[in-house]
């Protein structure tokens, strides 16, 4: 079955997921071990078993006891990490190498630049996701965390007043445009004062749009990454919303040749924390494919 393959431009690790895996290869290489991070570094389990086998172990961030970590490395994953739990690694004498994302820090910083100036502080994420624990434990002050508009509209129904609040808004780095837009729509329309910090990645954002604009040309979408990463499954839900058949897959032998069945155009994208060997392997299964 022939078919022609499009690929994303941007398919595989953005930016800060990148200096995040250089910078932990590097503690690995120049230094004897004991290593680890907090949490597994990226949501990629592939990259994650490839690091481990370099030596790196992933500590529980839910873990009561943590091992003693004096003078050890612990790499402090792309997501960051709240000021409590910094505390406590430094407490146990940790090393710690900072691989925050840059655009997570900026969205870290103003957070809590928001809270100084006397705002009350809303964050639009996924209150379970690392990167929006990390946003609010260092914020300094009470956070609210949205995840929906349906979830804005409940908390404005929820306040016991709304004359006189002051607002400021910053977002998890990956959700998409569309959210931040009608949440600060909604909130503008309800409150007397809304400071907007729109902290979304822009790596992400053209991403998306990419990957929506392969979508409606293709008659199959081949989404590449960890099942675990929020940013990679709502990358596959807007393809399908998109109009195409969208397939997830973590790894290349996932793929089936029932899917291509009738398809002229097969597209292919990743996630943020998608490597660029794991697209690649997509990509010469499908060439396989068509080929057969």
């Amino acid at each position: 079955m022939a078919f022609q393959i499009l690929v994303a431009r941007e398919s595989s690790f953005c930016p800060g997921v990148s200096r995040a895996f250089r910078i932990t290869e590097k503690t690995i290489f120049n230094g004897c071990g004991p290593f680890y991070s907090y949490g597994p570094l990226i949501h990629n389990p592939e990259v994650v078993e490839r690091l481990r086998s370099l030596g790196l172990e992933a500590l529980e961030p839910d873990a009561e006891k943590l091992p003693d970590l004096r003078g050890v490395p612990v790499v402090v994953r792309s997501h960051g990490i709240d000021t409590p739990t910094e505390e406590r690694l430094k407490e146990r004498g940790a090393v710690l190498v900072d691989a925050t994302c840059p655009t997570v820090k900026h969205a870290q910083e103003e957070a809590a630049r928001l809270a100084a100036r006397g705002y009350e502080v809303v964050v639009i994420g996924s209150a379970s996701h690392p990167e929006v624990q990390s946003i609010v434990g260092r914020t300094g002050a009470p956070v609210t965390v949205i995840e929906s508009l349906e979830d804005a509209e409940k908390w404005l129904d929820g306040l016991p007043g709304e004359e006189g609040r002051r607002v400021g808004v910053v977002c998890q780095t990956t959700i998409a445009e569309g959210l931040l837009e009608s949440v600060e729509c909604l909130l503008r329309d309800r409150l007397p004062e809304v400071e907007v910090r729109d902290t979304i990645c822009e790596s992400v954002t053209r991403r998306q749009r990419e990957a929506t604009s392969l979508a409606q040309r293709a008659d199959v979408m081949l989404v590449v990454g960890g099942k675990n990463s929020s940013n990679t499954s709502h990358l596959a839900a807007t393809c399908a919303e998109a109009g195409a058949s969208t397939h997830l897959v973590e790894d290349a032998s996932e793929i089936r040749p029932e899917w291509f069945e009738g398809a002229r155009t097969v597209a292919v994208t990743g996630g943020a924390s998608t490597p660029n060997w794991q697209v690649e392997d997509a990509i010469e299964r499908l060439r396989q494919i068509g080929r057969g």
